[in-house]
């Protein structure tokens, strides 16, 4: 009897300890909007946004670090990323800040999308 208790102690245990740990998760947020300057002459591009998630899962010092053509989709880019909202990631059951994430938004006519958050 006192064997199954303990390794019901142990299971109860274990799983505690791994559900205390959680990556990063995207709740939340608004896609790209292509600005009409760019779709009216057919301009495509890519723009890289670095930017810091606090424990409340709120961007914040979202910066363009990379853009191609340099300046045509920053802003929509940066818009974007700054609307996501995130569950932090925990780190023995602690919220966590998750610093120098790096996102690349696509802007394809016909489409926009991120990745890599």
């Amino acid at each position: 009897m006192k064997r199954c208790v303990v390794w019901t102690l142990i299971v109860l245990v274990t799983a505690a300890c791994a559900s205390a740990n959680r990556p990063l998760q995207l709740l939340s947020g608004a896609g790209p909007i292509y600005p009409e300057a760019a779709r009216a002459e057919g301009i495509e591009g890519n723009v890289t946004v670095r930017y810091d998630v606090d424990t409340e899962g709120v961007v914040r010092n979202a910066v363009v670090v990379a853009s191609e053509p340099p300046g045509i989709f920053d802003e929509a880019a940066l818009k974007a990323v700054r609307s996501w909202r995130f569950n932090a990631p925990l780190l023995d059951g602690q919220r966590m800040p998750a610093n120098g994430r790096e996102s690349k938004l696509s802007f394809r006519l016909g489409n926009s999308d991120y990745d890599n958050y």
